[in-house]
Formats: structure tokens, C-alpha cells, sequence
């Protein structure tokens, strides 16, 4: 039997205890009432496979996630026009996980099946390498690594698993901007070096995000004070 659960005012107990969940639908306050914003559905392994857009009048955009022995293949993101009844292609991914090096690879493609990045990552024991060959200003059909711009990431994690510092290297650029979080109980922190705008930013860690980043759960729950979500459950 379908469990559906309009959150309130408190989620941690229930979100411990409950099943694994099908989908959220979110409401975003609006003067004193709250108007459904979002809906993310998950499969069984707790894979993001939907996330649609719901509100704006003229268009909504939904990103749809296919996965195949629990690894990301494919992705496709289209804005949903409702008076048309059609959904035009804004981008889509093809996945590769290679089991000899261990690198994930996502080839970003425009509508017309121009690439616009190709992105590799490959994870270590508490290191992670993202490298993008990017033709983000003239998608090619035809890539070439020399035309390419490319970006190097270099992220270390603790042993949650959570961003502790990140190196952006750009190849055009000689010192790398950085980034390095602060955990907390309640809040963590993240400081900012190396940009035109340093500077150390602050974010509240609700009860709700809490417990989705400990069933790692790939989704941003946001303040009671002005979401509510309805939590629906296999």
C-alpha cells in the first residue's frame, strides 16, 4: 500500500524509521499559502531518476536519469511547454564507467548532438579527480582536445565522505581558486580563496538534510519556514 507523508514541522525520527522513499513533492511559500514547486522521484536504490519543475506558466524544465547496475547511463533535461503539450530538448548525457581504470565519463551533448563537455572522474579512497575537456562556447561535433579549455578538480573528502577542500585548475590560469568546508552540528561553512569575490559563506544543516546526506540521498531539503514536502514511499 502507497505511505504518503506531509512534512510539517519535523522529519528526523520519521525519516530514520520510514521505508525507502518514491518521491518529493515541494511547496514553496507564497504570501501565506504553499504552492507545489518540485517533484523528484527515486528508484529503489535511491537513484534520482526524475526531477520536474512545476509553477511557472509558460514553461518547466524536468531532467529525467536512466541507470543500469546502479550507475547513471543516461540523462536528459527538456523544458516542458504545457500549452503545447511538448517538451523541447535542452541537453542530454551519455555515462561510461571503465572497471579497468575506474573513471567515470559523461559527454555532455547539445540537441543536435554537439558536445559540449566531456567530463572523468575518477574516485579514490578519499580523493576525487574531475577532469572537463570544455567546448562550453562552440559545442563541436568534430571535439578536439587542443581547442578544448580544460579544468582540473582535485576534491578531498573526510571519511563521511563530505567535502573538506577543493583545487579548481584552470589550464589558462597559473594558481588554482580554492575551496574549504568546515563541518558543524548545525551549519558548515564554506571559504572561498583564489576568486575576484573571497569570502567564507554560511549554510543552516536542517534536521531533513541531515538525515539525507546520511542515507545519501541526492537531494536539498530547504527551512520549514517556507518548504513543506510530501514524502511518498515504495
Amino acid at each position: 500500500m502507497r505511505k504518503t507523508i506531509i512534512i510539517l514541522t519535523t522529519f528526523g525520527l520519521l525519516f530514520s524509521c520510514s521505508p525507502k522513499i518514491k518521491s518529493i513533492l515541494e511547496y514553496q511559500k507564497k504570501g501565506d499559502e504553499f504552492t507545489p514547486k518540485r517533484y523528484t522521484e527515486f528508484d529503489k536504490n535511491g537513484n534520482k531518476i526524475l526531477s520536474k519543475g512545476i509553477g511557472n506558466l509558460r514553461s518547466n524544465r524536468i531532467i529525467t536519469s536512466e541507470f543500469r547496475n546502479n550507475r547513471k547511463v543516461f540523462e536528459k533535461s527538456c523544458d516542458y511547454f504545457k500549452k503545447q503539450d511538448t517538451c523541447v530538448i535542452r541537453s542530454f548525457s551519455k555515462f561510461e564507467f571503465d572497471k579497468n581504470t575506474g573513471i567515470e565519463k559523461q559527454t555532455l551533448f547539445e540537441p543536435d548532438s554537439s558536445i559540449r563537455f566531456i567530463r572523468e572522474i575518477k574516485n579514490l579512497k578519499n580523493i576525487r579527480i574531475t577532469k572537463v575537456h570544455s567546448w562550453e562556447m562552440f559545442p563541436t561535433k568534430n571535439p578536439k582536445i587542443e581547442n578544448a579549455m580544460i579544468l582540473t578538480d582535485t576534491t578531498y573528502l573526510d571519511d563521511k565522505g563530505r567535502k573538506i577542500k577543493s583545487l579548481h585548475y584552470n589550464a589558462k590560469i597559473e594558481k588554482p581558486w580554492i575551496e574549504i568546508f568546515k563541518y558543524y552540528e548545525n551549519e558548515y561553512t564554506q571559504q572561498l580563496i583564489g576568486t575576484a569575490r573571497d569570502t567564507i559563506l554560511k549554510f543552516k544543516l536542517t534536521d531533513l538534510q541531515k538525515m539525507a546526506n546520511k542515507k545519501k540521498i541526492e537531494y536539498n531539503f530547504y527551512s520549514l519556514e517556507n518548504y513543506k514536502y510530501e514524502i511518498e514511499n515504495y
